[in-house]
């Protein structure tokens, strides 16, 4: 069962990154919540390299109507060439909570 719902995830290497960009999509109404999950070490592959580093999980929780706002909103404020933004549909969940998201981003 599809819902309109997603939730879109990306990382900031600082704490104060990832809060201006969960402030700024919560304030402009494109994310209902974002939840800042401190502490996530990645190991990735950039320029030919094997890099470590600790970075914070942003988990932004929006509609699908503002997806597109979201992902353009993050590369405007992300630090990174080339930020993560992984869109995921949420199958199903809370009815009331998906109410609320309503309630928010209306």
């Amino acid at each position: 069962m599809a819902t309109p719902y997603r939730l879109v995830m990306t990382t900031c290497s600082t704490q104060t990154q990832a809060r201006d960009i969960a402030r700024h999509l919560v304030t402009n109404k494109q994310a209902a919540c974002v939840n800042i999950l401190p502490s996530v070490e990645s190991i990735y592959m950039w320029q030919g390299e094997v890099t470590q580093d600790n970075e914070y999980k942003l988990m932004v929780k929006t509609h699908i109507d503002f997806v597109t706002a979201v992902m353009e909103t993050i590369h405007r404020l992300h630090p990174y060439d080339v930020p993560e933004i992984q869109v995921i549909e949420v199958c199903a969940g809370s009815r009331d909570y998906f109410n609320w998201i309503d309630e928010v981003l209306n």
